[in-house]
């Protein structure tokens, strides 16, 4: 169940903060990102990724033609929040509106060995535990809100709908902000220092380990999408000079990649895109904004996808 509702939820990319979903969110929540789906995928950028995305995932068709659901058609944003630095995410609750059909897909879940719990009145589909112990869970709040994580999590988010309590955490306070400005956004209170373990790479693994990334404490930023793309991210660091220090090293390798564009196809490919980089700190706060074309993204993006189509022709055998 939870392979075909997380594929469900989770395949659509793009949004700004809806304050009934974030008032489900915990309230001791570490990380919460979001996106506003619908203003992603009608932007220029979003309509030329959905023109060429290839959704030939099994389990995703499967799930689309089983409930007639299909979340590139009928989610409309998504909130996701941790109260815990974990790349698993089955630890994450994951809150999203949108034209849901609860008795069609509880049907399918139920087929796919899932089965119901009443909590309070809501009727949640719950998922076997699997081997790291954890309930995997879906409830639908109403025909256009859904909540889906753990059992534990979902049941607080039941909790928090019924009290009305919900959405007073100071990184709540911060999304609101950051949220009203971007389609994308994210925003987290512990030092970036400790999402070390979660990166699959192990050499990016030790540099945010370093004394430099260790130093920021908060991070926030996000993507607003439009003929131009703008990005933006803010980093609040132990002190002014770790800000200034951060700006300098972020202005280093801008310019290391600059200097390589010549010679190197990527290079000068991201190059492109760091031509309108801006950073500055001010105190303890280190900002970065950049503008990127949005032709400019589509024609790189082009580009890596001829790359990649080259790369997996075959070469033509040589007779001996």
């Amino acid at each position: 169940m939870r392979t075909f509702l997380c594929i469900a939820l989770l395949q659509v990319a793009g949004y700004a903060a809806d304050a009934s979903l974030l008032s489900l969110v915990m309230p001791d929540a570490k990380v919460i990102a979001g996106l506003h789906v619908d203003r992603a995928k009608n932007s220029p950028f979003g309509m030329y990724v959905l023109a060429h995305m290839q959704l030939d995932d099994p389990d995703f068709l499967k799930f689309i033609a089983a409930t007639g659901f299909d979340p590139r058609r009928d989610v409309t944003e998504i909130v996701i929040a941790a109260n815990g630095l974990t790349y698993d995410p089955s630890r994450w609750l994951v809150l999203a509106k949108g034209t849901f059909l609860p008795a069609k897909i509880g049907e399918v879940a139920e087929a796919n060995g899932g089965s119901t719990v009443n909590y309070h009145g809501f009727n949640i589909l719950a998922g076997a535990t699997n081997e790291k112990n954890i309930s995997s869970a879906i409830v639908f709040l109403d025909s256009s809100t859904a909540v889906l994580g753990e059992l534990d999590g979902v049941e607080g988010a039941i909790d928090r709908r019924k009290s009305g309590g919900g959405g007073g955490s100071v990184l709540a306070r911060k999304v609101r902000q950051v949220g009203a400005n971007n389609d994308f956004w994210f925003t987290t209170l512990v030092p970036l220092s400790e999402f070390a373990s979660a990166m699959p790479d192990p050499n990016l693994s030790s540099a945010m380990k370093g004394n430099l990334l260790g130093a920021v404490q908060q991070a926030s930023g996000g993507i607003k999408f439009g003929q131009t793309v703008q990005l933006s991210a803010e980093a609040i660091t132990r002190s002014p000079k770790d800000a200034s220090a951060l700006v300098d090293v972020v202005k280093f390798v801008a310019g290391l990649i600059q200097t390589n564009r010549q010679g190197d196809k990527t290079a000068a490919q991201v190059s492109t895109l760091l031509d309108g980089l801006q950073t500055s700190a001010q105190g303890n706060t280190m900002t970065m904004t950049l503008a990127i074309p949005e032709a400019t993204l589509e024609q790189m993006l082009s580009m890596m996808r001829q790359d990649r189509s080259k790369k997996s022709i075959p070469s033509p055998s040589v007779p001996k």
